[in-house]
């Protein structure tokens, strides 16, 4: 039987809904790309909870009855300034010759149990580097080598669990139950970064509409993330009230240049009761662009990264803000990497729908992380218990 799985990736402005049907062959096919403007939810809190069944729910039950199919698999994704990561250890002596799935499991509740706290919750975790007998030598997997102790450096991210309770109840309230919740940009990572590019190195910045995140991948792990509270809801805002105009004329002004082409832009912008040229417009976002630069001392973050990781991918841009013109020369222009704007590897989306990256990327991950062993990681771990 062919299975659905129902992606939910909540913006501060914009809701994000992907189906994708997976086949017997564990193939996926998108089948319903939906985004709608909302104003019911901000940082990862419901700001209006009327609004919020309205906008969000009564849309997801339209989708399903569109699909022919209640949501069984739910995923959720959502950007929080309140998220964080944490490093942890964990050490476990080896009772037998060999190391086992049993051994490295319970080095990872050691290191997660260093990390338990009544506040937080575990969204995302992975084992960055294994070391055997305290040499300082990184294992990457230490199934069936033979040792004395067993030590793994971890990593995770986290939420409020007060967030996420209230979302959890709200969809359950609502009908629907939640599979799983990831923070964004994590699931956009899955199907937009090569895999050699995270093996080199590179960063993930997902500049949103109130939240800015950093992530960065080296050897294929995520080894850092950071949520800065500012985004492009404040440069948008900015240039609202200098123009005198509401958020929501300024908003759909960005919407309707992003979208320009070469001949539209040779043409005048009115903005409220002025007008001024595309090259103005553009030297208008740099001044806002740099101005929260220097006020998020993202130039002394990036001379921190760039000191601390060697990352020659550079950096991969999406959200909101990637919408505006020319931001990757603009980005690379501050950051001093080589800046890239696209879509997913297989091509599932246009240079248009990068908006879906992380909901399409949700509906990959989940499929990743609850698919079957296969027939040969049956029979690695056949061979391993023959030879303990």
């Amino acid at each position: 039987m062919r299975s659905k799985i129902f992606s939910l990736d909540l913006g501060s402005k914009t809701l994000k809904i992907c189906v994708g049907e997976e086949d017997e062959q564990g193939k996926i096919t998108l089948l319903t790309k939906l985004a709608k403007n909302i104003e019911s939810f901000n940082d990862g809190e419901i700001i209006d909870v009327d609004a919020f069944r309205e906008e969000v729910i009564n849309t997801l039950k339209d989708v399903a009855y569109q699909i022919g199919e209640e949501p069984k698999n739910l995923i959720l994704s959502f950007s929080s300034s309140s998220f964080q990561s944490q490093k942890a250890k964990g050490r476990v002596s080896i009772s037998e010759k060999y190391i086992t799935d049993e051994d490295i499991r319970k080095c990872h509740l050691l290191a997660k149990a260093s990390l338990t706290s009544t506040s937080y919750e575990f969204l995302f975790e992975e084992p960055i580097a294994y070391f055997l007998d305290n040499i300082n030598i990184k294992v990457r997997d230490p199934l069936g080598m033979e040792a004395r102790s067993l030590e793994v450096d971890f990593f995770v991210v986290q939420g409020l669990k007060s967030t996420i309770s209230r979302l959890r109840d709200f969809f359950q309230k609502n009908g629907f139950k939640i599979s799983l919740i990831l923070p964004n940009p994590l699931p956009a990572s899955f199907i937009l970064i090569p895999k050699k590019e995270k093996e080199q190195g590179v960063i993930l910045v997902d500049f949103g509409y109130k939240i800015f995140n950093v992530s960065i991948f080296q050897e294929g792990k995520l080894i850092y993330y950071r949520n800065l509270r500012f985004g492009l809801g404040d440069i948008l805002e900015d240039l609202a009230l200098d123009f005198s105009l509401s958020f929501e004329e300024i908003f759909s002004l960005f919407n309707e240049i992003k979208n320009y082409d070469d001949t539209k832009k040779k043409t005048k912008i009115k903005i409220g009761r002025q007008k001024i040229t595309h090259y103005n417009f553009l030297k208008l976002i740099e001044k806002k662009f740099s101005l929260y630069w220097k006020k998020n001392a993202l130039n002394d973050l990036f001379k921190k990264i760039k000191e601390d990781y060697r990352l020659p991918a550079g950096v991969y841009l999406i959200g909101a803000a990637s919408y505006l013109p020319e931001i990757n020369y603009l980005f690379r222009k501050y950051s001093t990497y080589p800046t890239k704007i696209e879509t997913d590897k297989d091509k599932n989306l246009n240079l248009d729908e990068r908006i879906f990256l992380n909901a399409v990327g949700s509906i990959f991950y989940y499929q990743r992380l609850f698919q079957p062993k296969t027939f040969f990681d049956n029979l690695k771990d056949l061979f391993f218990n023959l030879f303990r």
